[in-house]
Parts: C-alpha cells; sequence; structure tokens
C-alpha cells in the first residue's frame, strides 16, 4: 500500500511531504539525513458549494485555502470540495470541508480506498484517535469506498484560526497514519 507509494516518489527523487519522508526513513527507503526536497500543496479542483443543493458557488484558486478553518462558522452553509493529486498516496479522490450544522465542528469528508474487510480496523482507529461517537464511516458497496467523516477539532494540533490549507494537511497526516496502521495489521 503506501510502501510502494512513497517507494515510487523516492526512486523517482520526486519531492516528499515531511510524513512521507518520516515514513520512508522508518521502512528504510532513504537515510535520515538524505537531503530531500518537500513538496507543497497543489490542488486541481477546489469548489465553494451550497450544503444543501451541492450546487458549487464559485470555483476557487490557491489564494482561497489561505482563508481561516473558521471560513465556515461564518458560512455556515457552504463547504470546499478540493481535489489534489498529493491525495493518490492516502487513496482519496478529493475531500470536503464544512462546519457541521448540528454539533457546530470542523468536519472533513472523504471516501477512502480500503477493502470492506478492514471496516472493524478502521473503526476501532477512528474511535481511538477521534472519539467513538464523533465520526461516521460507512461502505458504499455502490463505489467500493469508505464514506468517512471526521471532526477536525479532535485531531492533534487544529485550531479554528489555522488556513484551510493547513487543515487538509492535517487530515491528510491523520488519513496517511491510518493507512500505515491498516499495513502494520495487514
Amino acid at each position: 500500500m503506501l510502501k510502494e507509494k512513497i517507494e515510487q516518489l523516492v526512486v523517482g527523487n520526486e519531492p516528499l511531504f515531511p510524513i512521507e519522508k518520516a515514513y520512508a526513513v522508518k521502512q528504510g527507503l532513504i537515510d535520515e539525513n538524505v537531503d530531500i526536497h518537500y513538496k507543497g500543496w497543489g490542488y486541481t479542483v477546489i469548489e465553494r458549494c451550497l450544503k444543501e443543493t451541492e450546487e458549487v458557488i464559485k470555483e476557487e484558486h490557491g489564494t482561497f485555502m489561505n482563508e481561516p478553518v473558521s471560513y465556515f462558522k461564518r458560512n455556515i452553509d457552504e463547504f470546499v470540495y478540493i481535489e489534489s493529486t498529493a491525495f493518490e498516496i492516502i487513496k482519496v479522490d478529493g475531500m470536503a470541508l464544512e462546519t457541521d450544522d448540528v454539533f457546530q465542528t470542523y468536519t472533513v469528508l472523504f471516501g477512502l480506498k480500503v477493502q470492506k474487510k478492514w471496516g472493524p480496523f478502521l473503526k476501532d482507529y477512528l474511535a481511538a484517535n477521534v472519539g467513538s461517537k464523533t465520526y461516521s464511516a460507512m461502505f458504499s458497496d455502490t463505489d467500493g469506498l469508505w464514506d468517512v467523516n471526521i471532526p477536525l477539532n479532535h485531531l492533534e494540533g487544529f485550531e479554528s484560526e489555522m488556513p484551510i490549507t493547513d487543515a487538509v494537511d492535517l487530515a491528510y497526516r491523520f488519513i496517511f497514519n491510518l493507512l500505515e496502521a491498516i499495513e502494520a495489521a495487514n
């Protein structure tokens, strides 16, 4: 899973996120002292949408991602849908960030490409890391994805005034660690 993808990046001398470099070192793919280029976030899709209809309000550019996450509390009827080629590593096509109307928490929703058999492990991991009553994870037989919704508020390092792109990075690291745990359990 992760090992093959990270190994391809290392062999291709591609830039890595810090969490990817740490993983590559842990797996013995590179030496800790190796000088690598770090990659930054790039987005192929950034769409602000209405929650009620999922209608696109506006296609945004990278500057929107510098808005604080608290944007979603001020604009509770909106969510942002994003795609990035970096998501391929973590088996996610896209993410949506919003404020949950009921619980008033910031949430990230994504479809995770992990086999159905990993359901009990996935749910145990989510319960242990974000709280047993604060997430949802359902397998969709239609598209073969786990539809996951987790509160960003419960992720270590989260702040409501952090830029949206930093919240995406936080979610990326969370999903990366989840996949690493699945890989270790396999």
